[in-house]
């Protein structure tokens, strides 16, 4: 009943009766969003949850998959050309092409197709071959006479495969798409927000912007609940223990499923405070290897890990005002805090926040 580890949908996902009506109603309404919040927060999720019924055609892309321009316009190209009926357009422009021409003549979509045959022919520009594959979309959902779901996963990273530039490139193109609704998915706020909310922007004003909070626990302590009840698994402190990890999905997810599994495997009936505590530690233990990485990440930069240190534990800093701003602008652009008011910063991972406090692991039930 809890899943972890990958993006979950249908039975599996747990209903943020908050937020999901919300991002339906933008999305029904054709408006364009970007959705922020912290890496394993559930982002990629409740979009895929959205998108992955008959209600919508949609097109999913993750930016972290490709190392280049080249390889995000053939990964949009397939998924395009597949809403016609095409598969794997690209071989078999190389491998079949008249059979291929015979097919785009066939749906009617030489306009199109013939287009994308050249730009396979002859890739000198990876620019304009990536921007004629944003607008196949649009011309499909124009010829199809609906309109598509464009899902963008880690929209930030398309600034590691090539340079600025391509932010006014990419709005010269899309702001004209009347039939797709943009979804940008970004998990470095900073970055984000300077995507889309700064003035000097291309993207500014350009989507609604929605901050992905944590679970609501009382949801998911409903929601829990009514899955142990069923299975008659009583856990007196279940409220308590969800409180300990704050909402967080990922680690939330992560502790309801031990407790289920190791309920069923052991016939466990009864959860008492002992074994619960013990759940919260596993889970812990689990994602200490995730939580060193982090700490080596930052100590790899001058006062990263000092700095870090001092938000978790409520200090003041010892470096200068110019240092401190340029350390905590780059533990931000490594996701690592977020700035929550004007001199106020908190640690985006839970865990990682607890081990900087030195709690050694876990709080007091």
């Amino acid at each position: 009943m809890f899943k972890t580890g990958s993006p979950v949908t249908g039975k599996y996902f747990i209903d943020r009766k908050k937020d999901l009506p919300l991002f339906k109603s933008f999305i029904d309404n054709n408006q364009h969003i970007m959705i922020k919040a912290p890496r394993r927060f559930g982002k990629t999720s409740i979009v895929k949850h959205l998108l992955e019924n008959k209600e919508y055609t949609f097109i999913y892309i993750d930016i972290r998959r490709v190392s280049n321009l080249n390889s995000l316009a053939n990964e949009i190209i397939e998924k395009s050309y597949n809403l016609l009926g095409i598969e794997n357009f690209i071989s078999k422009a190389k491998s079949s092409l008249f059979d291929l021409i015979k097919t785009i003549q066939k749906i009617k979509i030489e306009k199109i197709g013939e287009i994308t045959i050249k730009y396979l022919e002859n890739q000198k520009d990876e620019i304009e071959y990536f921007l004629h594959s944003l607008d196949i979309v649009s011309q499909i959902a124009t010829k199809k006479n609906i309109n598509i779901k464009f899902a963008f996963d880690e929209f930030q990273d398309i600034l590691e495969i090539t340079n600025n530039d391509i932010l006014n490139k990419i709005r010269s193109v899309i702001q004209h798409h009347e039939n797709v609704t943009y979804i940008f998915l970004g998990s470095i706020e900073p970055i984000m927000n300077k995507i889309f909310s700064s003035k000097k922007s291309p993207f500014f004003h350009f989507a609604k912007i929605i901050d992905l909070p944590p679970f609501d626990i009382d949801e998911v302590f409903e929601y829990a609940n009514k899955v142990f009840n069923k299975e008659n698994i009583n856990i007196p402190l279940l409220k308590k223990g969800l409180n300990y990890f704050k909402g967080h999905p990922d680690y939330t997810i992560q502790f309801l499923q031990k407790l289920y599994i190791y309920s069923k495997a052991y016939n466990l009936k009864n959860i008492d405070e002992k074994l619960l505590i013990s759940y919260i530690k596993e889970t812990i233990e689990d994602n200490q290897a995730y939580i060193d990485e982090l700490i080596i990440k930052a100590k790899h930069k001058k006062h990263h890990l000092e700095e870090l240190i001092n938000i978790a534990q409520n200090q003041k800093s010892s470096l200068d005002s110019k240092s401190l701003y340029n350390v905590r602008i780059s533990l931000e652009n490594m996701g690592l805090i977020k700035k929550i008011d004007k001199g106020k910063y908190i640690i985006n991972d839970i865990l990682l926040e607890y081990f900087l406090k030195k709690r050694n692991g876990i709080i007091p039930l």
